[in-house]
């Protein structure tokens, strides 16, 4: 008897593991939100949130966020969970978060209660990622972090300890190759897929940019298997240059629309913290108070399903300029 429940329990391991590395390798797509309102919780953001506070002042804090997107229409927040090569939960990877944290223990996880009360405030909450730790032409915190493989087991954590709905990287990539990022971001899906989570991107509006540096952008737009979405950054209004008679925003939103045969979701990517902010290349910004609702209009009679607004801090406390977009942003993507 006892020989036959060892036989039994063998078998059983060995299928588990067999389930477990096909899905591994699974490259299904999965369906990204039909109709995507986001709002970025930025490390600046969340700086603000933690430090010098419990974890009850810092659960009321975001909260408070959660309340706001939900009240100007949103759906959805991207919150910053690694940004320097750290993390703002307890991980067995990376160190806790330099920026967010000041790099200590704050005694409790916040991603966990970040969970808990984004989807109790009826929001999506996806974990938004700077997967190398690059900015400003250089690595964040330890280098050495900043490999393939911690980035893929990194993601692989979040999946497995948290209920979040997604992944999303933004536009921050090291200059090592359109090869070797793309390899990263396929097997990022491929982790995703498993776990039934979406995977999306958000890289900088100028396509051009994008390509120099080696995010393969028309790939990942063109050959299955790396996106589930892409959300690009238009932080431009149709009164773009001196004169402000450039229809720079208008522009882009086309130019990302002819990269898409596969036909993925695509969310415009706002920069509703502009508004009002004097500008002397793009004038917009402090002419009308409809840049953002313009831009909508535009991006859904191109097939966009949604958009990103950057940042939290302008929708928990806009500026008159901002609370005036987001009115005339909700008129338009009600």
């Amino acid at each position: 008897m006892r020989l036959m429940k060892k036989i039994t329990a063998l078998l059983l391991s060995a299928a588990i593991s067999f389930c477990l590395a096909g899905a591994a390798f699974s490259t299904e797509a999965v369906a990204a939100p039909a109709s995507m309102k986001a709002t970025w919780l930025s490390f600046v953001d969340i700086q603000g949130l933690l430090r010098g506070k419990n974890q009850t002042g810092f659960d009321q804090s975001f909260q408070a966020i959660c309340q706001a997107v939900a009240a100007n229409g949103g759906n959805a927040i991207m919150v910053h969970v690694r940004s320097h090569n750290d993390a703002i939960y307890p991980s067995s990877i990376y160190p806790w978060s330099s920026m967010m944290l000041l790099g200590a223990d704050p005694g409790f996880d916040p991603l966990s209660d970040m969970v808990g009360i984004a989807h109790s405030s009826g929001l999506q909450i996806h974990a938004w990622i700077n997967p190398y730790g690059f900015r400003n032409g250089a690595y964040a915190g330890n280098a050495a972090l900043a490999t393939q493989a911690n980035i893929v087991a990194g993601v692989q954590e979040i999946l497995n300890r948290y209920a979040v709905d997604g992944i999303h990287f933004d536009d921050y990539f090291p200059p090592i190759g359109a090869a070797n990022l793309n390899a990263m971001i396929a097997q990022v899906h491929q982790v995703c897929a498993s776990s039934g989570k979406v995977f999306g991107i958000s890289p900088q509006g100028n396509i051009q940019n994008n390509i120099a540096m080696g995010a393969d952008v028309a790939t990942w737009m063109s050959v299955p298997g790396y996106v589930d979405y892409i959300a690009p950054q238009i932080y431009w209004t149709d009164n773009y240059g001196a004169a402000g008679t450039t229809a720079m925003s208008t522009q882009r939103l086309q130019q990302w629309k002819g990269l898409n045969k596969l036909g993925i979701p695509m969310y415009v990517g706002m920069a509703l913290y502009r508004s009002g902010s004097p500008n002397a290349s793009d004038p917009g910004w402090t002419l009308q108070t409809n840049n953002l609702a313009k831009q909508a209009q535009t991006a859904a009679s191109l097939g966009y399903s949604g958009y990103m607004l950057y940042s939290a801090k302008s929708v928990v406390a806009p500026n008159p300029s901002q609370q005036a977009e987001l009115a005339n942003l909700r008129s338009v993507w009600p």
